[in-house]
């Protein structure tokens, strides 16, 4: 099993290969109503997987795994890389060195689920380690499900799923973490942020300073040199915690004060941009905003000897593509700022990309779609949803090994 740089195995709930059909589904909007879904898992010792996902969005959001009704992992969509990056630095710091924390890059050494198992059977790593980071990573993942229901209205409500777990996922040697014990633990955790007057606001926000003078004004200077070196939109108040080895909720609290009065802000941030597997084949890019898309192709790629980059925002691509000259470029057609054809557009006007192959992928595949990717210089054309076979077959015929 190999080592991966930016590896997104079971980072994320679309990061198992087959997404299995729903045993049940329900509608849920209360953290009460949750809860009797966790505890019936636990009751009946359920072994699959929980999907949960707020009314509107069309892919989960958040999976809670269960082997025998102990929960085993967890996954979110929601900053799966920076989450991975704390994990590794609280209970592997040896494996990841702190720079890596601490600087704001566009690649994250990181290892998956799969690997860690394997650096404990090789005694790189100890089994504790392997408990703290399944335990850490879904006791952070039930804390903002919790939140989010929360803040749900009376009109909204949160969809809960009941699914198979993959062959895929069942051959890791899972580590059962107590449900009862982990969802009072976490429910404690939220009701002691709640009593503190933070239910609105998330350890996922960035803190950044708008107003340094004032700032200065009212901070001592060590405390104004560790809010301007921290406090720069780029790290969240959960990394900063993990990176000042101090608790959340004391950190979160002495930064409030500032907040109120409009002198710092909390902002919503992204995740890593991009990631690149330390595979040795030749390196393919995506360009996708659909985080689903983008790990079922990751999984694909890598398990293929392929490298990999995902490319999330379209206006990024040239700089990014310019950089590491991929062999061969997947290009999603719809997409947010700009459509599959004016990227491809865009790309074959780069004389570095005049011979390199670009495959448009989309869920209409009709012959003027064809038509328009031929003339903006597209290699060929690509229906999803996204299959092992007609990827691979496109890199047989445009990228072999």
């Amino acid at each position: 099993m190999k080592l991966y740089q930016g590896g997104k195995a079971l980072l994320t709930p679309s990061s198992i290969r087959l997404i299995e059909p729903a045993l049940a589904t329900y509608r849920i909007n209360s953290i009460d109503e949750l809860t009797k879904h966790i505890q019936l898992c636990s009751q009946k010792q359920f072994t699959g997987r929980l999907d949960l996902q707020p009314q509107g969005h069309q892919n989960p959001q958040w999976s809670l795994f269960f082997q025998r009704g102990s929960l085993v992992w967890s996954a979110s969509e929601l900053h799966p890389v920076r989450r991975w990056g704390r994990l590794l630095f609280q209970h592997c710091p040896h494996l990841l060195a702190v720079d890596d924390l601490q600087r704001k890059a566009t690649q994250l050494s990181c290892v998956d689920y799969g690997s860690l198992i394997e650096l404990v059977r090789q005694g790189k790593a100890q089994r504790e380690h392997l408990v703290g980071i399944v335990a850490s990573n879904i006791a952070e993942i039930l804390f903002d499900i919790i939140q989010v229901i929360h803040q749900l209205d009376d009109r909204l409500k949160m969809q809960v799923s009941y699914r198979q777990l993959s062959q895929e996922f069942l051959s890791f040697v899972l580590v059962p973490c107590s449900t009862a014990q982990i969802w009072h633990q976490v429910s404690q955790i939220w009701d002691t942020w709640q009593q503190a007057g933070l239910a609105s606001f998330s350890p996922n926000l960035a803190p950044v300073i708008w107003d340094t003078d004032e700032l200065r004004q009212q901070t001592s200077l060590f405390a104004y040199h560790n809010l301007t070196k921290l406090a720069d939109g780029h790290w969240t108040l959960r990394d900063i915690a993990i990176k000042l080895k101090q608790p959340l909720l004391p950190l979160t609290q002495s930064i409030m004060p500032y907040v109120h009065q409009e002198i710092m802000g909390l902002v919503q941030i992204e995740d890593i941009a991009y990631f690149v597997e330390s595979a040795s084949g030749p390196l393919v890019a995506y360009i996708e905003d659909s985080r689903f898309d983008s790990a079922a192709m990751n999984h694909i790629l890598t398990q293929a000897g392929y490298r990999f980059i995902n490319i999330q925002d379209a206006r990024q691509a040239l700089p990014i593509l310019l950089e590491q000259k991929p062999a061969l470029i997947f290009l999603d057609l719809l997409m947010p700022v700009a459509n599959g054809y004016e990227v491809c557009a865009q790309i074959r006007r780069v004389s570095a990309f005049q011979n390199t192959p670009i495959i448009i992928l989309t869920s209409s595949d009709g012959i003027v779609d064809r038509m328009r990717a031929k003339l903006v210089g597209s290699s060929g054309f690509l229906a999803k949803p996204i299959n092992q076979e007609k990827v691979l077959s496109v890199l047989r015929q445009y990228l072999p090994l």
